[in-house]
């Protein structure tokens, strides 16, 4: 009788935890549902984690859809980190972008068993790395490094985009509110005060252009 007890404990156990073995379990973050629940009821809600980072938008599990989460890295970061979770509320991956695109970084990604690989993702830049489009956008006075000034418009939302092509090995970095809009025709309904910006920054010599 005891040993039919064990046998069905571990059988109950084994169920609960599905593919996933105990270490992995242990060790892998799982989403916080009712903090998502919050940000579903109120999208200008925001959270503060207990290293700095402040979530800004997240999206529970539904069915068979994924979590959803991005945070913030703190001031004077410009750097987010974007994270999805598997229906189960285990996380799938967590990735570090740059400009919201960008992947900086090591990438985490783990399998349905909780299995972790890492990749990293500074390996396909050049001479010119995240750290120096930065300061390349700061001696133009576009934004500022030391205070993170710059890295989010007036609405909230990000400042600017970072596209890395590793095939020219240059930035493509749009600015939303690049200049001053001189053309009052330019935008439907009230003209916007200012218009996007995108220059292209070569990933080896720095050399700025603007499009």
């Amino acid at each position: 009788m005891k040993c039919f007890l064990l046998i069905l404990c571990v059988f109950l156990s084994s169920c609960e935890k599905g593919n996933r073995g105990l270490d992995q379990i242990n060790k892998q973050e799982k989403m916080n549902v009712d903090l998502g629940d919050k940000f579903e009821k109120d999208s200008d809600f925001l959270y503060k984690l207990p290293n700095g980072n402040q979530i800004y938008m997240m999206e529970n599990p539904k069915g068979n859809s994924l979590g959803l989460q991005y945070e913030r890295e703190p001031i004077p970061s410009f750097f987010t980190v974007y994270k999805e979770f598997y229906p189960d509320g285990f996380i799938k991956k967590k990735e570090t972008r740059f400009g919201q695109y960008t992947k900086v970084g090591i990438s985490e990604y783990y399998d349905e068993k909780g299995n972790l690989t890492e990749k990293n993702e500074d390996e396909k830049f050049g001479k010119i790395k995240p750290s120096d489009i930065l300061k390349i956008l700061d001696k133009k006075q576009l934004i500022n490094i030391s205070t993170g000034a710059g890295r989010l418009s007036e609405n909230g939302t990000d400042a600017f985009t970072v596209k890395f092509n590793e095939n020219k090995d240059e930035y493509m970095v749009t600015m939303q509110d690049g200049k001053p809009n001189k053309n009052p025709e330019f935008g439907i309904g009230e003209p916007p005060a200012f218009v996007s910006v995108t220059y292209i920054i070569n990933g080896e010599t720095g050399e700025v252009n603007e499009l």
